[in-house]
């Protein structure tokens, strides 16, 4: 059956120009031209770019969420070889700088571009896979959505933080008066690595509120503004960062399944190869 992606119009609008063909030329404009900061560069930006895969009609606009990003180019020309951090190949080599550069700048700002990209597509869905616990037939236990500390207090749940958890992590075996935690009621906890929503089989947030969704969507918790499309275009293992130049989509989610068509033309566009993988089951 044809799927009616008018409901994603919102979201494909974004989708389909992505920021990084336009990174890229920036940063070849700024490397070889006598531009002194990115900034000096996006002002002249005031016209019509087409880069051969995307038409940018306001160039400076598109870029201008991320000059903070951006401005981590300048590190580059300003001494000739360093990259604002270790970046190698897969098989440990280090990598040019140029290209280093380009890869944490672009991880950054997809990052970010996903994040409202995310946001858009997953509000027509009306879905609340990422809001309830695992189904009986699911090989997994429980969910675990991780908080910051300033997020718990949108949760009408229990809190169970004691000396034990918090030497604890979920996969350590905790168990509460000698109950696996996660045969409990939904709770948090005060883990080792902080605060994290379980949500066991059969459960629910405590913020879904069906049919309009979650009751605090506009001051959702950060992960929950982060599914299900995220660049992994480097690996971070302590200081260094290893090349991937992926992008991973969960096909769990309904608005993946419908557009992976044009996600896998997004991925293209960034320089990444499209990872499409389940997260549950």
């Amino acid at each position: 059956m044809k799927t009616d992606k008018k409901k994603y119009q919102d979201g494909l609008d974004l989708l389909r120009r992505p920021a990084m063909p336009l990174v890229r030329l920036l940063i070849l404009l700024y490397i070889t031209g006598p531009f002194i900061t990115i900034d000096e560069l996006t002002g002249e930006l005031n016209e019509e770019v087409d880069t051969g895969q995307v038409v940018y009609p306001d160039p400076a606009a598109t870029l201008a969420p991320y000059s903070r990003e951006l401005r981590l180019i300048e590190r580059i020309k300003d001494n000739g070889s360093a990259a604002p951090g270790t970046v190698t190949t897969p098989a440990g080599d280090p990598l040019d700088p140029l290209e280093a550069v380009e890869l944490i700048v672009g991880q950054k700002i997809m990052t970010r571009e996903l994040e409202t990209i995310n946001s858009r597509l997953c509000r027509p869905c009306h879905c609340s896979l990422c809001c309830v616990g695992p189904t009986k037939d699911m090989a997994q236990e429980f969910f675990e959505i991780p908080l910051a500390a300033t997020e718990v207090k949108d949760f009408a749940l229990d809190l169970v933080d004691t000396p034990e958890s918090r030497e604890l992590n979920p996969d350590s075996g905790y168990r509460p008066d000698g109950i696996p935690f996660y045969r409990r009621p939904a709770a948090i906890y005060r883990f080792r690595d902080g605060f994290s929503l379980i949500l066991p089989k059969k459960s629910r947030c405590p913020n879904l509120d069906e049919p309009d969704g979650c009751a605090i969507y506009h001051r959702r918790p950060e992960v929950c503004r982060r599914p299900q499309i995220f660049p992994y275009l480097l690996e971070k293992k302590g200081d260094t960062n290893i090349v991937r130049k992926k992008l991973l989509a969960v096909i769990d989610c309904p608005y993946v399944r419908d557009l992976k068509e044009e996600i896998a033309a997004y991925a293209a566009g960034c320089g990444a190869e499209l990872v499409l993988r389940h997260n549950k089951g």
